[in-house]
C-alpha cells in the first residue's frame, strides 16, 4: 500500500528550508536544486507542490507572515494599551534565533523587490497591517491615560514601525553594536518617552525612592 503523505506538512517543510537557505546564503543563490538539496527531496517533489522558484519564494513569504501574525495574536491575548504595544514591538524585533532568521529572509526578499521593481512577485506587505495594529494600541493606551496625547496614534505607530525596521536592519549589519540586549533597552527608553510627563516623573520619583 502507498504510504500516506501529509502534503501540507511536507509543503511547510520545504518552505521552512527556503527560509534557512535564504537567511544563510542570500536570495541570489536560491535555486530549486539548492532547495531540494536542503530538504533532501528531489526537484520532482518540489515541482509537485510549486510551479517555479518565484512561486516557492512567494509561498515562503506568505507562510512566514502567517506564522508571525499567529504568534502576535497569541502574544496579545489578555493584554491591552501600552503593555500590549510594548510586547508587540519587542515581538517584531530579531531578539532570538527564529526571529533573526525571519528578519534575514524578509530583508533579502524585499531587497529583491527594490532591486527588480515590478518584475519581482510583490505580495501585500505586512507593514501596513502592523502599523494599523500599532495605531489601535496607541489609541487604546492614550484613552487609558498611559500614553501622551501630544501626537496622533498614527504618527506614534509610524515611528515605532520605523524603529522596528531600523533596529532589524542595523542589528544584522552590526550585531556587536546593536545587541539584542541593547535593542530591548532602547525600546524601553522610547516607551518612557511615550508616557505622559506627569506619569514619567512620578515613575522616576518612585524608582529613586
Amino acid at each position: 500500500m502507498p504510504k500516506d503523505v501529509d502534503h501540507e506538512a511536507r509543503r511547510e517543510e520545504i518552505l521552512e528550508a527556503v527560509w534557512t537557505v535564504i537567511a544563510r546564503d542570500g536570495i541570489e543563490k536560491v535555486t530549486v536544486r539548492v532547495i531540494a538539496a536542503e530538504t533532501n527531496w528531489s526537484t520532482g517533489v518540489l515541482q509537485h507542490y510549486f510551479a517555479d522558484k518565484d512561486e516557492i519564494l512567494l509561498a515562503a513569504l506568505r507562510l512566514m507572515y502567517e506564522r508571525i501574525a499567529a504568534r502576535g495574536d497569541a502574544l496579545l491575548e489578555g493584554l491591552s494599551g501600552i503593555e500590549a504595544l510594548h510586547a508587540l514591538v519587542l515581538e517584531n524585533l530579531p531578539l532570538d534565533d527564529q526571529r533573526e532568521l525571519e528578519t534575514k529572509f524578509l530583508m533579502n526578499y524585499w531587497s529583491r523587490v527594490i532591486r527588480e521593481g515590478d518584475v519581482a512577485p510583490r505580495p501585500e506587505r505586512r507593514g501596513p497591517q502592523l502599523v494599523d495594529t500599532l495605531s489601535d494600541l496607541v489609541r487604546e493606551g492614550q484613552q487609558a491615560g498611559e500614553i501622551s496625547t501630544d501626537e496622533t496614534p498614527e504618527n506614534v505607530a509610524e515611528r515605532l514601525l520605523a524603529l522596528i525596521d531600523g533596529f532589524s536592519l542595523h542589528t544584522l549589519l552590526d550585531p556587536q553594536r546593536l545587541t539584542r540586549e541593547r535593542q530591548v533597552e532602547l525600546v524601553q527608553q522610547e516607551f518612557e518617552r511615550l508616557r505622559p510627563i506627569n506619569t514619567t516623573t512620578k515613575s522616576k520619583r518612585t524608582t529613586n525612592a
